[in-house]
């Protein structure tokens, strides 16, 4: 029986059978050594990518919408925006939003020069979580950014043109911002100069010529004359005092001839001269327009 027992310890059991003494392998096939098993990083999917136009202008908003999907609660993501040509990349924020979830990102396009640019989505979460990259969800756009477009020249002074008499023959003013040419007025834009004077007061052709028109509008001028200048001018004189015209379509006028006084006829606010001039001619056509006539009253005020 003892040899026996002694030829049984003889035979090598099979955890002891490796050489080494080292453990045998177990069901599975693999071998424990004690060291941790190293997880994978989880990856994460860009699934939606888009920046709200392809060009944009400096100091216009760009949005951007996105969405990246993975095995993770939250990601936090930015853009990078890459010159074409190289050079300083420009990040955007975009914070940190629910995986999964459609999110979208306002930003004002400044701090880089106009050119072309890939706008690169970049995500990240816990346990080490990266954006992967395919062909069909790259997170990348091409944009184009702009430079604004210059602003328009600014147009010439309105300067007085030739000689002339001020037409309003007494005191006067010429009242705040609201009487000066291109106000607002309702439905239009005021289309001359007031001049405010007490009613009754004298108001003259500044240049010589004749009468192009005469008329009453209730609702707008009033009493109202146009005198053709013989500088190829037309100047509408409106809101004269009722009874005070004393000149007649057709007839020849020289310059400082009485037409009527101020008054306040039509559609006015208290007694004064509305006063237009129109170098084309008094809606002679549809490409005819009144100018600013402040520049020739200050000019012929001066010369008085």
């Amino acid at each position: 029986m003892l040899a026996a027992g002694l030829a049984l310890a003889a035979v090598p059991s099979p955890a002891l059978a490796q050489s080494g003494g080292a453990a045998a392998p177990d069901a599975a096939g693999g071998v424990s050594f004690g060291q941790p098993i190293k997880k994978p990083e989880p990856r994460l999917r860009a699934t939606t990518f888009t920046v709200s136009a392809g060009s944009i202008e400096l100091g216009q908003p760009l949005r951007f919408t996105w969405r990246v999907d993975g095995p993770i609660k939250r990601v936090t993501g930015r853009v990078a925006l890459l010159p074409a040509g190289g050079g300083r990349s420009v990040s955007i924020p975009l914070g940190t939003r629910r995986a999964g979830a459609r999110s979208v990102r306002t930003w004002t396009v400044r701090g880089i020069a106009a050119g072309t640019y890939t706008a690169r989505l970049h995500a990240t979460g816990a346990h080490g979580a990266t954006l992967r990259r395919t062909a069909r969800a790259s997170g990348r756009v091409a944009l184009e950014v702009t430079a604004p477009a210059p602003p328009p020249p600014a147009p010439p002074p309105v300067t007085a043109i030739g000689t002339g008499l001020f037409p309003v023959q007494g005191s006067y003013t010429f009242g705040g911002p609201d009487a000066r040419f291109g106000a607002g007025r309702t439905g239009h834009m005021h289309q001359g100069q007031d001049v405010m004077a007490a009613e009754g007061t004298p108001v003259v052709t500044p240049v010589a010529g004749f009468v192009y028109w005469r008329a009453y509008q209730a609702g707008g001028a009033g009493y109202y004359v146009v005198v053709r200048g013989g500088d190829g001018r037309d100047y509408a004189f409106m809101h004269f005092q009722d009874g005070s015209v004393v000149v007649s379509k057709g007839q020849r006028v020289a310059a400082g001839q009485r037409l009527a006084n101020v008054g306040a006829t039509g559609d006015a606010q208290g007694p004064h001269l509305h006063f237009e001039i129109w170098p084309d001619g008094w809606y002679a056509n549809a490409d005819s327009h009144p100018i600013d006539p402040l520049p020739d009253l200050l000019s012929w005020a001066a010369a008085a």
